[in-house]
């Protein structure tokens, strides 16, 4: 046999080979960018009423003009949603129905119970938040459990979702308008759970966020206290596409307050001193004018200024708390 027909046919096997390989390839490929599409909305939970039960243990450390305290925390929370047409955006209303906080530190176990606490958020179908409304608070604490409510809510209540669907192994970034505050949370859809019934259609998601709540905070009052304070999580959240709502989630929540309090004081002593001398320059003659004018000048250099800058309290406080959220009745219970 002519070697160069040998030849030809060695061509011949070995692009048969090639392309036997490409189509292989090409199969593969076309498998991996045609997994299912999945498009999350929380329009399938219009009109319903979910029930949750939030569990929360965590430290919390402080720092007062170099006062330290430190301090453990858990708490068991109910709180519920409902989500409800408005025009093409939807309404989610959170209410906290109750539960009790428990602190424990080296002075002893404070026990506090929960009341009701409601925030409204005006959404987009898939969940990015354009508005917050409500709130309401009458006190510190209840402002408190208002920024805890809403902090809850960015990571796992109110997860942001594409418009043009997701896959599994996707990752996005979804945008919340929270006033004049722009949070942004970025979000990977992880997998779909083998342990829930597939008519829930779960999908398995991680989410983060930083939310600078200070920018919550009146601008004058935010400048006159140097205050700063920011929320950040990292969570796990399995949804239902198919109801349109989380099912549970887990994850850590990491909060950091700071301020400094400029405080002026003043010396009262020298300026009645000063107007002393002022009243006496009235009575006296020339000659007693210039001599209380050196008696002033004398007890001027003597004395410390009329107003003086004291040292800014500075406080400071940090929360590290982990939680877990559950699902804990159907709809409409």
């Amino acid at each position: 046999m002519p070697s160069s027909f040998k030849k030809a046919r060695r061509l011949l096997i070995l692009q048969r080979l090639l392309a036997f390989v490409t189509c292989l390839n090409l199969s593969v490929a076309l498998g991996i960018t045609q997994k299912p599409l999945h498009k999350p909305s929380y329009l399938p939970a219009v009109g319903q009423v979910s029930s949750y039960r939030l569990l929360i243990n965590g430290e919390i450390q402080m720092e007062a003009s170099g006062f330290f305290w430190f301090a453990q925390l858990g708490a068991a929370i109910e709180i519920e949603q409902k989500w409800q047409k408005l025009g093409d955006k939807l309404k989610c209303d959170l209410t906290i129905k109750g539960g009790k906080l428990r602190v424990f530190s080296s002075v002893g176990e404070q026990i506090q119970k929960l009341g009701w606490v409601q925030l409204t958020f005006v959404t987009t179908p898939t969940g990015e938040i354009l508005d917050i409304m409500g709130g309401g608070a009458r006190s510190l604490d209840e402002l408190v459990a208002n920024f805890d409510l809403m902090a809850i809510a960015l990571a796992a209540l109110v997860v942001p979702f594409p418009k043009e669907g997701v896959q599994i192994g996707d990752a996005w970034q979804g945008v919340h308008q929270l006033g004049a505050t722009i949070t942004l949370a970025t979000v990977q859809c992880v997998e779909q759970p083998a342990n829930l019934p597939p008519r829930l259609q779960p999908i398995k998601l991680r989410l983060r966020y930083l939310l600078p709540i200070d920018a919550l905070v009146d601008p004058t009052l935010r400048s006159q206290w140097n205050f700063t304070a920011r929320y950040s999580a990292e969570s796990e959240v399995v949804f239902s596409i198919a109801e349109g709502r989380t099912i549970s989630a887990s994850g850590s929540i990491k909060l950091e307050v700071g301020t400094k309090i400029p405080v002026t004081q003043t010396n009262q002593d020298a300026n009645s001193k000063q107007e002393q001398s002022q009243n006496e320059e009235g009575e006296q003659g020339e000659e007693g004018q210039q001599n209380q004018q050196q008696a002033q000048q004398q007890n001027q250099s003597q004395q410390p200024p009329p107003s003086t800058q004291m040292p800014a309290p500075s406080f400071q406080m940090k929360v590290e708390a982990k939680f877990d959220l559950a699902l804990y009745s159907k709809f409409g219970g």
